[in-house]
């Protein structure tokens, strides 16, 4: 469904992504794991077109994508919750759904939709008329990746979900992030510091390193190497 070949990214005279291949298949969850400055955010928001390759091509659901404007590549139905949720502080939450749903027309899908957000996350229907800065950083999470929803992607992009929340609210949010690809069939990129729970959620796995990929495998056999365990599991 998603693919990277050769992918290159500078940021002026530093080589940020160097030479990344990777693959989504329809369906699944793939996760990128590795540590701060590998080239994970970088990777996402090269995707998305808020960065521009040097070389290499992306290509999504059949087309190339990687010289189109980022407007473009959400009508393809590739969204992307960003790193720090990056909600509307001074809109509701209502308004803040609504403006995930910008692209659409369908006032009745929209609000179909939007009553399926309330059933992912109750805690947003109680908070409905509330400013998003108002919220607390993991209801703000669940909003970030409703309003995304709200755009009824086919991939969807998430950007360390788990940052800065406390440790049952990162499982509320990896427990729907589970039930979206199980029961939706959404297909699912995710970049994310927790590479324990990360590899349990994912099918897939990429490690990254310098703006390298150094390993790629099945989830489940990432986290049993011996190198994964060491540098991001905390375990030999």
């Amino acid at each position: 469904m998603l693919r990277l070949e050769d992918v290159h990214v500078h940021y002026g005279k530093i080589h940020a992504l160097k030479g990344i291949s990777l693959e989504v298949p329809e369906g699944k969850i793939v996760t990128i794991i590795g540590a701060n400055g590998a080239g994970k955010s970088t990777t996402l928001q090269t995707i998305s077109g808020l960065l521009r390759p040097t070389s290499g091509t992306i290509t999504y659901d059949g087309q190339r994508i990687d010289l189109m404007a980022p407007s473009d590549i959400v009508k393809t139905g590739l969204c992307h919750t960003p790193e720090g949720r990056r909600i509307f502080p001074e809109l509701t939450v209502d308004e803040n759904l609504s403006m995930g749903a910008y692209l659409r027309s369908d006032k009745g899908g929209i609000e179909t939709d939007r009553k399926r957000a309330f059933q992912w996350f109750p805690i947003l229907e109680e908070r409905r008329t509330q400013h998003g800065g108002t919220l607390s950083g993991g209801e703000q999470q669940m909003l970030a990746i409703a309003r995304s929803m709200m755009g009824r992607p086919k991939l969807l992009m998430l950007d360390e979900p788990s940052l800065g929340l406390a440790p049952i609210i990162v499982q509320q949010i990896f427990e729907i992030i589970a039930m979206l690809n199980r029961e939706e069939g959404l297909t699912i990129l995710l970049v994310e510091q927790n590479a324990s729970l990360a590899l349990r959620t994912a099918d897939r796995g990429y490690v990254y390193e310098t703006g390298v990929v150094i390993m790629e495998d099945d989830a489940s056999a990432l986290a049993k190497n011996e190198q994964v365990r060491e540098a991001y599991l905390g375990s030999a």
